[in-house]
């Protein structure tokens, strides 16, 4: 278990932004906490005149707010910091239960979480077990809270391949498909990483999770106070926590346009990018997957070998478990290509039916694959093309299709007179005639 004493930094960034919820999990006061963007702001203020949050506790206090305040009330925050008491009563609370905090100040607070999420990170972390699996990266595992027993047992034995390639497991701890990935990694002594939208406290006292918390093969977290209870509104925020420490995502099942599995794995797709996002390719697809495949999600390649689904983890070129790139968005067969595992470096690539545009197989990835597919249903259109012409015509969402025109760009099969012009196609001459 982690060191539980708290630095005065993340003392005074409690008393700013944190709720501290004692009793049935009602708070005590009506004075409102710094949301994360206040905070945020005055944090940026605070590190730009050379203060840190713990100088709010000692006697400048009062001159450090005066220059400190962007737009925010001062007697709001005069009335924040001064519960002293209540905070020291939250601590003993947390401390009974193992309960620590880390907050942005600290120097164990997960680096991931500063690196991608910059000022949206949360101000201060509540957590159970120990603290460095944080920094482990691998493979967050989402998806529907009510799913069947085949797809409960998928999720499970995803997490038996993430422990056996000694891949940790991120999830949202939620019932369903969250659950089966976490329990399938634990039963084979692998590691997890359960970021929760409510319940902490409740979950780090359960009977079933002491063992592999105090056995460090698990560690809880949450950006919501330990007695916070559920809301739908954490329940999406905490979406983007889970994959901002992962190396990838894998969506075992969503609804279509509904629902936090669909709205994270959107925002991960069409905004924040953060890692690469995977769809299960295997049994019944829903048309959850299915959407989620055209606004650019991969195919899960079924790696064979634990070394093969670090590989895919690592973003590195996995062995495919049936040898064969699996088909792409528009589900048009993209050839059989195959691809040595890591183990069998000089193993040459055997590729049937290449695509065009990926005569260097030796570097093909699944996403140059469906590049080349790309390209050759772009070769249809005579004209000069816009990314709403390709979004169009392929029925994928603009931003795929602009990323798509700006890599076939870069590899010189089309070409734009400016940034403003459409993209034209690159007539490739025979190199005899030049």
């Amino acid at each position: 278990m982690m060191n539980m004493e708290m630095s005065s930094n993340t003392k005074a960034i409690l008393l700013l932004t944190a709720p501290l919820l004692l009793g049935r999990g009602k708070r005590t006061n009506s004075v409102k906490p710094l949301s994360v963007s206040e905070y945020d702001r005055l944090a940026r203020r605070l590190h730009e005149c050379n203060w840190q949050p713990a100088d709010l506790l000692g006697p400048k206090s009062g001159a450090i707010l005066h220059e400190s305040l962007p737009g925010l009330d001062d007697e709001r925050i005069n009335q924040l910091l001064e519960r002293g008491f209540l905070l020291s009563q939250a601590i003993d609370h947390w401390q009974t239960r193992a309960i620590w905090v880390l907050s942005r100040a600290d120097p164990d607070y997960p680096d991931r979480f500063k690196r991608r999420l910059g000022g949206s990170a949360p101000p201060v972390l509540y957590g159970c077990g120990d603290a460095t699996l944080l920094e482990n990266g691998g493979l967050a595992v989402v998806g529907s809270r009510n799913a069947d027993d085949e797809l409960m047992e998928y999720a499970e034995s995803i997490g038996h391949s993430a422990a056996e390639s000694q891949c940790t497991v991120i999830s949202g701890g939620a019932r369903g498909i969250d659950y089966a990935a976490m329990h399938g990694a634990l039963t084979e002594w692998g590691t997890v990483v359960g970021i929760l939208a409510d319940g902490l406290e409740k979950a780090a006292m359960e009977r079933g999770n002491r063992d592999v918390l105090m056995d460090n093969r698990l560690v809880l977290i949450s950006p919501y106070d330990p007695k916070a209870g559920f809301n739908v509104g954490n329940a999406m925020q905490r979406n983007k926590l889970v994959y901002a420490l992962a190396d990838a995502g894998l969506v075992i099942e969503s609804d279509y346009n509904k629902g936090g599995t669909w709205a994270g794995a959107v925002e991960q797709l069409d905004k924040l990018s953060l890692v690469p996002i995977y769809v299960r390719s295997k049994g019944d697809i829903s048309n959850g997957l299915r959407a989620l495949e055209r606004r650019g999600a991969l195919p899960w390649p079924n790696p064979a070998t634990a070394d093969d689904f670090r590989g895919v983890i690592d973003g590195k070129q996995p062995h495919q478990g049936d040898k064969a790139i699996k088909q792409s968005a528009f589900s048009l067969d993209c050839g059989e290509v195959v691809i040595p595992s890591q183990g069998n470096k000089e193993e040459p690539i055997v590729q049937s039916a290449p695509a065009v545009g990926t005569e260097n197989v030796q570097t093909a990835t699944p996403a140059d694959a469906l590049l080349g597919v790309v390209e050759q249903l772009l070769a249809s259109i005579e004209k000069p093309i816009t990314a709403s012409n390709v979004a169009e015509h392929l029925d994928v969402s603009k931003r795929q299709a602009g990323d798509w025109l700006k890599r076939l760009e870069q590899a010189g099969k089309y070409q734009r007179r400016n940034k403003r012009a459409p993209y034209e196609r690159v007539v490739q001459l025979n190199p005899l005639f030049h």
